[in-house]
């Protein structure tokens, strides 16, 4: 169970509102977010106008050079640029820099406008608004890295803005440095108290420090306020199970599931819960609704659930998935699942006495794959409970000379020989094995057997 419980808590690092978006994409998003909101576009696209005492100068030829552009801004972006371009020069004002990074932005021209803004803060290095402006276009674009120098420069120089605060804690998230995520979100939910987006994030810096009740204390918060919010559900039973309460995470995943919101993930994650608490059927119950809207690359997920059946000795639950996997994909499934899926049946048909059934299972997955370990070594297994010790010998050897299989075949190998009384022959296969890699467990048997075979004289 250690190891479903240890994925379990590896699914929280993995866990953000609108599911698994990697950070690039996600960034893109809050670029886009951005841009639907009218208090933002008009900050940024009308961030013409100086401010005194703040930024640059302009001399009085510039200034008429502007007034020349202020219909043409306005009207027609596209033709400021041509006219605005052959004015900005290395001593000209930072400010036609900045205006002609803004016309760049607005026609979605990034490289450029990235260009023209750093310009504008190398002419006059303390544009705080050249700066905050950089850093909006470094998140839009994806690059977080680069983006927090320059808000938090801009920061630096006396800009107040929840936005900034709130996009400057996104990306040192991204960039895993949670501690200073968390105080630029507490200041962006000072300052814009309201936005949503600064909380969630505020819970993901709890969570990933690992501070799980102060996170579920703000899920609480959030879903007073959004009760049919089945993202804040689902981060708020990342929490639960960091601080060991899988319970209460259960109940919240099968709340989603009930508001129809549960996909494929949340029903496999719900489903590994309850294999952690020794709830098979529960377990079961979820992972066929997984099974329900798997498409052929889900595949995977739900044969990793027949697994975890399948090893924790459910096997009736095994069985009863992996009728329905075939029932529902087995058209989809690759010829490698579709053995993967053979070896279970064949261990299931083992493990309920019918070992008819699962030698000619395994003889038919040999058949396809002569080097399928994992069949070899159950065979080899097989013949020897029925003291056919040649043919399990025979099998045994095949598995040694697969090097994914090789320490397995050795140690059930040796293990079969020891029960044979033969510690002498079994001796060299466990000191293999333990080559291979070393471990306590593995060092005793061995160091045990070694006494034996020199007890045999």
């Amino acid at each position: 169970m250690k190891m479903i419980h240890h994925i379990l808590l590896i699914l929280l690092s993995l866990s953000f509102i609108g599911g698994n978006l990697n950070a690039q994409r996600r960034g893109a998003d809050l670029g886009a977010e951005l841009w639907k909101d009218e208090s933002f576009v008009k900050s940024f696209v009308g961030s013409y106008a100086f401010l005194l005492g703040y930024e640059p100068k302009i001399s009085d030829a510039e200034k008429e050079v502007l007034r020349s552009l202020v219909e043409l801004i306005k009207a027609k972006p596209k033709a400021a640029i041509n006219v605005l371009r052959p004015q900005v020069k290395p001593k000209s004002s930072a400010a036609f820099d900045f205006i002609l990074a803004n016309l760049y932005f607005q026609e979605g021209q990034l490289k450029e406008a990235k260009n023209f803004y750093k310009s504008a803060t190398k002419k006059y290095p303390n544009f705080r608004r050249a700066y905050k402006n950089l850093g909006l276009i470094q998140v839009q674009d994806g690059n977080f890295k680069g983006a927090i120098p320059a808000i938090s420069k801009a920061l630096e120089l006396g800009e107040v803005d929840g936005r900034a605060y709130g996009l400057l804690a996104y990306c040192y998230l991204t960039e895993g440095l949670y501690y200073p995520a968390e105080a630029a979100y507490r200041q962006a939910i000072l300052i814009q108290p309201n936005q949503k987006d600064w909380k969630i994030g505020l819970a993901r810096c709890l969570i990933e420090t690992e501070r799980y009740k102060e996170a579920v204390s703000l899920f609480d918060m959030l879903l007073q306020g959004e009760p049919n919010n089945s993202d804040f559900w689902i981060l708020q039973s990342n929490a639960y199970i960091g601080n060991e309460e899988p319970q209460r995470a259960a109940q919240n995943l099968e709340i989603v599931r009930r508001m129809n919101k549960a996909d494929l993930s949340t029903l496999t994650l719900l489903g590994d819960i309850y294999m952690n608490n020794s709830y098979p059927d529960l377990a079961l119950n979820a992972y066929l609704s997984a099974v329900e809207m798997a498409g052929p690359g889900d595949l995977d997920a739900i044969l990793r659930a027949a697994n975890i059946l399948n090893r924790t000795a459910n096997y009736k639950q095994a069985a009863t998935l992996i009728k329905d996997i075939r029932k529902t994909n087995g058209t989809a499934l690759s010829p490698e699942q579709d053995l993967a899926l053979l070896n279970q049946e064949a261990k299931i048909a083992r493990a309920e006495g019918d070992q008819d059934a699962a030698v000619e299972i395994l003889n038919k997955i040999v058949e396809r794959d002569a080097l399928n370990g994992e069949a070899l070594i159950e065979l080899a297994n097989h013949y020897a409970e029925k003291d056919m010790l040649p043919e399990a010998i025979n099998r045994y050897e095949q598995a040694t000379k697969i090097d994914a299989y090789e320490r397995r075949a050795l140690i059930a190998y040796g293990q079969t020989l020891v029960r044979k009384a033969k510690y002498r022959e079994a001796l060299p296969l466990l000191k293999r094995a333990l080559l291979l890699e070393a471990e306590p467990n593995l060092e005793d048997y061995t160091a045990r057997v070694e006494r034996a075979a020199k007890s045999q004289g």
